[in-house]
């Protein structure tokens, strides 16, 4: 990420025309845009006249008077509209430098903007801007104040440019930006936090959001707005002022570039966008060539991208998975062969695994070799004279059936349902299994971790320890993953987990990321837990205090020690778990909202990031700030009496994560599996309060 954030302030060409002298350029424009054949001949004077009242007010705006006009140039308008674009700019820089660093800035920073720029429209610009316009509808012309305010046809007048390194940024840009502006359907399942793409014929490119309006939430100085035009303007007012009183007058059109995206449009609109595109002598030939040009960039940025991402991600290549470090231990000591032998069934999966993604395999074979693998596990299994070794091996065969249940995209629904109802009943086989015999050796290690990967299952084939009644789930759903069992398998899991000895805790924790993730899935159960109470007082009592028990033991701020540990030293190899951790920290207050932010961000460089993974750090946040009313760490420390977040703030924050998960549900019910939607749905209503809803603005239409 870059340290710095860049600030250019764009002013309009400086040869100001009287106000008459206006008039040729607009009946040029008139004629090149063929107005004689859009309105019938008796109103093209009238037109004419109200376009040049439209200007008359655009010169007010802009402070366009006989001093500006005779200095040719020497005199800089100061009117509303350029002090405006001014103090907007300036408002940016003054957040840059305020010092302890502004935390919204920071989030922009983070999110990977490099450059700003501000403008608003140039004369010749705004005279072919409100031809077009008035050509569509004459009536936008009939009120010119209105033309040029908020809500007005005249939606870009004030242009703001974001521009970041990457194509993958923009989304987090997007994010960033509404702490500082108001978007108008944020929330639609088919726009980037307000923003839609936009792509013309000469080759241009990039996102755009319009109607937005200069509201920075989290800065109380901000509360009073004008919303009609003043008598006089002093444009000696300071920046805040100018903001504060003016911002709901005007428009601002915003657009994300990414940096290929900026240098074209920068020499597009040089060399010929007023001519070519607006002007006279459009040539559809020197289009095509711009629009080339265009594409080629584009492509030369995706390769850029795709070596970024290449390079960073290549601290994540892993080699074949060697199994939990205490069941390598437990192999050797029982066997010197058996570990080899182990590790020879891991690499013949794993590669299979790869010829399957490979496409060198047909799915019937990949099938069927895998269940000829998992059941030469099995009468591995049955040939070994220990019952721990049998353990081990049939829970590598339960894992070869499991890996054929995480394959949605090649096999359909009706093959998963086989392959999870199989790997389901493996497990609990060997659960049963552990439980019935107490010779084998670490057998309370190997109940946790043949629970959590039956939960794990359970929660993405099913709703897991979220019990909502009837009417959610199908009979053969829940018979498949009923919460019964499920429930039965999370207490006895929080029990192993809590009963541990200092010998075996200190044997798993040596085992790196695999007892953060022992941790972190034993905590998201207790969290779906807690979701809808189904118990009876008494036993959900009883559950409550274990789930206490677990997180006074293993939910402590060393856990943020030891995960930066492993990621200094490379030993976490999956991205979507760095993200999934980092929201367990904040769940518990032990990472700041805004340091989670920036880290996750760094990690979506090296891969793509589930938009559930993003929910739920959201979700995090939103209790962070908005349930518990934190700014600080030392403030989850606090009563919550004793918590001093002002009121203006905490509803901010409430409003932009809330409507940052409602973006997200939308995705997740398009693009994850049913379960996953549910799952987050639920959680965001239980939290939030607030009843998420697919038909969002259909209340809204009338017929």
């Amino acid at each position: 990420m870059h340290s710095y954030i860049e600030v250019f302030n764009f002013t309009p060409d400086p040869i100001y025309r009287p106000l008459e002298a206006l008039r040729p350029f607009i009946r040029q424009s008139m004629q090149e845009q063929h107005i004689s054949e859009k309105i019938i001949k008796e109103d093209i004077k009238g037109f004419e006249n109200r376009v040049m009242q439209c200007m008359q007010v655009y010169y007010d705006l802009v402070g366009i008077d006989e001093e500006v006009i005779q200095s040719k140039g020497a005199v800089t308008p100061k009117g509303l509209l350029p002090r405006f674009t001014e103090s907007l700019i300036g408002y940016f820089q003054m957040l840059k430098e305020q010092s302890p660093k502004n935390k919204e800035i920071a989030v922009l920073h983070c999110s990977g903007v490099t450059t700003i720029k501000i403008r608003y429209k140039y004369t010749d610009s705004v005279i072919k801007k409100l031809i077009k316009l008035g050509a569509k509808n004459p009536e936008i012309l009939e009120n010119p104040k209105e033309t040029f305010l908020k809500n007005g046809a005249l939606h870009d007048l004030i242009g703001m440019q974001f521009i970041c390194s990457s194509p993958y940024e923009r989304e987090w840009v997007a994010r960033a930006l509404y702490s500082f502006f108001d978007y108008e359907h944020r929330t639609d399942d088919h726009l980037l936090y307000g923003f839609y793409t936009v792509k013309r014929k000469s080759g241009y490119k990039g996102l755009h959001c319009d109607h937005t309006t200069f509201n920075p939430r989290f800065d109380k100085r901000f509360q009073k707005s004008n919303r009609s035009l003043p008598e006089s303007f002093d444009p000696n007012m300071d920046d805040i002022t100018v903001l504060n009183r003016f911002r709901m007058l005007f428009n601002v059109e915003l657009q994300l570039h990414t940096r290929f995206e900026n240098l074209w449009s920068s020499m597009e609109h040089r060399n010929s966008y007023n001519i070519q595109a607006k002007g006279v002598g459009r040539s559809e030939k020197i289009a095509a060539q711009w629009s080339l040009l265009s594409d080629t960039m584009k492509n030369l940025e995706a390769q850029f991208e795709r070596l970024q991402v290449d390079t960073e991600q290549s601290r994540f290549d892993v080699g074949y998975r060697h199994g939990y470090t205490f069941v390598k231990s437990v192999l050797e000591r029982l066997d010197d062969r058996a570990y080899q032998i182990y590790l020879d069934y891991i690499k013949r999966s794993e590669e299979l695994e790869e010829v399957l993604k490979s496409h060198e395999i047909s799915r019937s074979d990949y099938v069927a070799q895998s269940n000829l693998l998992a059941e030469e596990l099995e009468e591995v299994a049955a040939s070994q004279e220990h019952p721990t070794l049998e353990v081990l091996f049939l829970m590598q065969s339960a894992f070869v059936r499991y890996g054929l249940a995480n394959h949605r995209d090649y096999f359909n629904s009706v093959d998963i349902y086989h392959f999870v109802s199989v790997a389901l009943k493996k497990y609990l086989a060997i659960y049963e299994k552990l439980k019935a015999d107490e010779t084998i050796y670490k057998s309370n290690l190997l109940t946790i971790i043949a629970i959590l990967r039956y939960q794990q299952m359970a929660q993405q084939y099913g709703l897991g320890l979220i019990h909502t009644g009837e009417g959610v789930m199908s009979d053969e759903e829940r018979t498949l993953v009923s919460y019964e069992s499920n429930l039965k398998l999370f207490k006895d899991v929080l029990e192993q987990m809590n009963e541990l000895t200092p010998e075996e805790l200190h044997e798993i924790k040596a085992d790196g990321a695999a007892f953060l993730k022992i941790i972190h899935r034993t905590d998201v159960l207790a969290r779906e837990w807690e979701l809808l109470v189904n118990e009876s007082p008494q036993e959900h009592a009883h559950i409550g205090k274990e789930v206490a028990r677990f997180r006074e033991r293993y939910i402590t701020p060393e856990l943020l020690t030891h995960f930066r540990t492993l990621l200094e030293n490379n030993k976490i190899k999956n991205v979507g778990y760095v993200v999934k951790f980092y929201t367990t920290l904040l769940w518990h207050g032990f990472i700041l909202p805004l340091d989670a932010l920036k880290q996750i961000i760094r990690y979506s460089s090296y891969d793509k990031i589930k938009t559930s993974d993003l929910f739920f750090y959201e979700l995090a946040a939103y209790k962070f700030l908005a349930v518990d009313g934190c700014e600080s760490l030392s403030d989850c420390k606090k009563e919550r009496e004793a918590r001093t977040m002002p009121e203006v703030r905490r509803r901010y924050f409430e409003e932009f994560h809330r409507k940052n998960m409602i973006r997200q549900l939308f995705q997740i019910y398009r693009n994850e599996p049913r379960f996953t939607f549910l799952r987050a749905k639920y959680r965001f209503e239980q939290l939030t309060g607030t009843r998420f809803q697919m038909d969002h603005f259909s209340q809204n239409i009338e017929i």
